[in-house]
């Protein structure tokens, strides 16, 4: 009987070593590239929003110029902004000569000449289909993640119970 008793311990150490190899070895590593990607989504639709409501302001403040002229075709007064570098590392100033068209980026390292009503357009779109479909799925990546971690906890946490039992019982 205390042979027996010894094989399922060490068999139960040793699952208890596997499914916590398996959790730190697969699964937090699964977990962690999900919430980036989850946190990388996210912040595209704010970087995004941020140039929206840059766009309104200037295409309100062109309507204010428009008005005032009379003339539709008068050329945009430049803008003076602050313009991001280096990721929100390095700032620089710049003038914007022409604000009527601007290059966005439409993914995959294409920048794409649009005119304000066209960028606000595409914009528009850019943000509901991140929001609605990337941003979703990748959310619900993440939460099955997070649901096999905590499954996996609870089991190894069940193994640590059992082979508390069997070496109370043992002795």
């Amino acid at each position: 009987i205390a042979l027996g008793m010894a094989a399922d311990n060490s068999e139960l150490r040793g699952r208890i070593t596997e499914y916590g190899n398996f959790i730190s070895r697969t699964l937090q590593p699964q977990l962690q590239t999900a919430v980036d990607a989850r946190e990388e989504t996210e912040a595209e639709i704010s970087e995004y929003a941020r140039l929206q409501t840059k766009l309104r302001r200037i295409l309100s403040e062109q309507e204010s110029i428009t008005v005032g002229s009379g003339d539709r075709r008068s050329a945009a007064a430049p803008i003076n902004t602050i313009v991001d570098i280096a990721h929100g590392a390095v700032y620089c100033n710049a003038t914007i000569p022409n604000p009527r068209t601007i290059y966005v980026d439409v993914g995959f390292g294409f920048h794409i000449e649009m005119t304000l009503p066209e960028a606000m357009a595409f914009i528009d779109k850019r943000i509901n289909y991140l929001d609605t479909e990337v941003l979703k799925h990748r959310s619900n990546v993440a939460a099955t993640v997070a649901k096999d971690v905590e499954n996996a906890l609870e089991m190894l946490e069940e193994f640590g119970e059992e082979l508390a039992e069997l070496e109370s019982s043992g002795r």
